[in-house]
């Protein structure tokens, strides 16, 4: 025998083998399945599930042997034909729903008509293909009643069982509600001749919630004759449902239904519609452009939009800008010259959408001369606006333009994150217009970029005082933030800092430096503390309240303590006391005692609330017993009881009594009526 030879025989060994083995694995214990079984009898819900899903593992294993499959499904049937609980004959029908055929049908149709067992027979048989299920199901149908007879109608209109239209017919007039309601329900489902026409029958004769039942089901008559291709009958029937003495339901369904069945002529059904006087129906029509229209329907209907009233104006044009067909443009740009601001309004939306570079004008035009919601309307798609050249469009206008112009040029530059805008927003810094200045001096925070920061602190440096400068600081530590940490985020404004001569100037980069908190700026602002100028003191100390981080609280308690400038003590205090509340991995007992030192030092009521309110964010007893020391204190009372409050969620169950005697002495006395609120909630806990 040659090698390939051996190969191949060794190979039809391995495969001989494999499949010995899984047929072996296949094998199902008949006998321990009919022991399992007769254990399952007595199964109840709430039991546990062992041997239940041990049956089912061992179905699962036979899936690959007919034989073995046929065999269980017999002795199934037999389960569910016994004595068995009613929890256990529902396990049985849902694994009969997965392996049953035909074979299965005798002894589920038995249950049929027995109102306890009736949902799990149907339940299993309607998975079961076969035409001997669908003839059991209607030769059940005359001896159920009430919820069974219901249930059997809906399994025959899920299998759609044609055969049993005429059933369904003649129980459309039945006295019981139910079975009447789902005959009408399943001939619609069912949705073939026979139906149909027994619906049109009833719909003559049907009133109140089952007139909608019958208008619902043959509306489904219709979609099934527009689904196997007969449209004309489709549309008679959606015609007829159209008409005026219809509920709105029912009629915008027949409209969508005829545009859909129209074909070629949707657009004329649409059309029609808009020029009628049923604003309902109008809205309806708009609303169907949005599912069903090409290009040329939403031409001839974008056509018809001066000849609508407002309502449907405005509708049509929220829904074309939906569509997004750009051939429209022209229509909804004549829009905006409507004589109503609503219809306007939705007209500058729908551009943010429609529109391109030569709408630019217009927006930029609405946005500085409009007011209310036409003006924010136009800011809105400005900033929107797609396509080729727009931005740069936008960027061409600055040159000339008037000033209010310019002001919503900028905005849309803003908002539309022009990078390349950056050197045209620096040169409008010095425009003759004060808006004009502040406004580029805004967007430069969100275009401007880390590369920028040397032309923006030279800005700083020689820009005049006031709302600009102020603005301008505000920028710089936005676009410094850009910059990675590791990158040095103060390094541009430190460099900076020896060249600034201006008192001004100098005193912006100090703050600025706080604001971005680059620990390599921290010791220059603690050595500015000590400078012979009382403005370059002042900076510094509103720097260093600015901090990021705690780091610089014990400086600022020394200008508190220390200083002869009472401007200064109070700002240092009030920084001092802002960073002690910075998340830290300070012991809450040194936080209290910096509290302590802080309210010590505090000149005034307003600054002592300020100490309490921080303090009532350090949860422990020591915190609860400061705040309840200012109990008495007139002036700080309201502050106390609430910071007591606030702790006590803490230090309710490590100190249990003194924390109910102090809500209880608040709740008692405040005049607060939150804080009692709070107070005896936590002591009815």
């Amino acid at each position: 025998m040659n090698r390939l030879a051996k190969v191949l025989v060794a190979l039809l060994v391995t495969v001989g083998c494999g499949i010995a083995d899984r047929m072996a694995v296949a094998a199902v214990d008949m006998k321990s399945f009919d022991e399992l079984l007769t254990k399952a009898t007595t199964y109840d819900f709430g039991q546990s599930r062992e041997d239940l899903t041990k049956i089912s593992e061992m179905i699962r294993q036979a899936s690959t042997s007919p034989d073995e499959v046929k065999e269980i499904e017999k002795r199934l049937c037999e389960f569910v034909k016994g004595k068995a609980t009613y929890a256990a004959k529902q396990f049985a029908c849902r694994e009969l729903s997965l392996i049953g055929t035909e074979a299965s049908v005798p002894a589920l149709a038995e249950m049929l008509t027995n109102d306890e067992y009736s949902d799990m027979a149907r339940y299993a048989l309607e998975r079961i293909p076969g035409a001997s299920v669908d003839q059991a199901l209607r030769e059940a149908l005359p001896k159920a009643a009430g919820k069974a007879k219901v249930g059997i109608i809906n399994t025959l209109a899920v299998r759609k069982d044609t055969k049993a239209s005429p059933l369904l017919a003649g129980l459309v007039n039945d006295s019981n509600e139910m079975v009447a309601m789902a005959a009408v329900a399943g001939l619609g489902r069912i949705g073939d001749a026979a139906a149909t026409e027994a619906l049109a029958k009833a719909m003559d004769k049907a009133k109140g919630p089952m007139r909608n039942e019958v208008l619902d089901a043959y509306l489904k008559c219709a979609d099934a004759l527009a689904g196997r291709g007969d449209k004309a009958g489709a549309l008679a029937i959606y015609e007829k449902l159209y008409s005026t003495s219809e509920a709105l339901p029912i009629r915008t369904a027949a409209l969508r239904g005829k545009v859909s069945a129209s074909g070629d002529k949707a657009t004329e059904v649409i059309v029609s519609v808009l020029k009628s006087n049923d604003q309902a129906m109008q809205t309806a029509a708009i609303g169907l452009l949005r599912e069903v229209a090409k290009p040329e329907m939403i031409k001839q209907v974008a056509a018809e939009l001066p000849k609508l009233t407002v309502t449907s104006k405005v509708q049509l044009l929220s829904a074309l800008a939906d569509c997004g067909e750009k051939s429209v443009l022209a229509d909804v740009v004549a829009a905006t010259k409507d004589s109503d601001g609503s219809v306007k309004t939705a007209a500058l939306t729908a551009l943010g959408a429609l529109g391109d570079v030569s709408t630019v004008d217009l927006l930029v035009q609405a946005s500085a001369t409009a007011s209310g919601a036409e003006q924010n309307a136009a800011r809105e798609s400005l900033s929107r606006l797609r396509g080729d050249g727009v931005d740069k469009a936008i960027l061409d206008k600055m040159a000339g333009a008037a000033p209010d112009v310019k002001v919503e040029l900028i905005r849309a530059l803003e908002q539309r994150n022009v990078t390349s805008a950056v050197a045209t927003l620096l040169k409008a810094t010095g425009d003759a217009d004060g808006k004009v200045r502040v406004e580029a001096i805004k967007a430069l925070r969100t275009v401007a970029g880390p590369a920028d920061m040397q032309e923006l602190v030279k800005l700083l440096i020689s820009i005049p005082g006031g709302t600009e400068r102020s603005e301008l600081e505000k920028t710089v530590v936005a676009v410094a933030r850009k910059i990675p940490e590791d990158k040095g985020q103060g390094a541009v404004v430190l460099a900076a800092l020896p060249s600034a001569k201006d008192l001004a100037a100098k005193s912006s980069l100090l703050i600025v430096l706080g604001r971005i908190g680059d620990p390599a700026g921290l010791a220059i602002l603690k050595e500015s503390l000590g400078d012979k100028d009382a403005n370059i003191v002042d900076a510094a100390v509103r720097a260093l309240s600015d901090w990021p981080s705690a780091a610089p609280a014990e400086d600022l308690l020394k200008v508190a303590q220390s200083s002869t400038n009472q401007v200064h003590k109070v700002l240092a205090l009030r920084g001092y006391v802002r960073l002690i509340g910075l998340e830290s991995d300070r012991p809450k007992e040194d936080t209290v005692k910096m509290y302590k030192t802080a309210m010590e030092l505090a000149p005034n009521e307003t600054e002592k609330k300020m100490v309490l309110s921080g303090l009532a964010n350090v949860r422990t007893y020591a915190s609860l017993e400061m705040a309840a020391g200012y109990l008495g204190d007139e002036g700080l009372k309201q502050e106390a009881e609430a910071a007591i409050v606030k702790i006590a969620e803490a230090t309710l169950d490590d100190h249990p009594q003194e924390t109910k005697d102090l809500l209880k002495k608040v709740a008692d006395t405040t005049k607060n009526s939150t804080v009692k609120e709070q107070a005896q909630r936590m002591l009815r806990r």
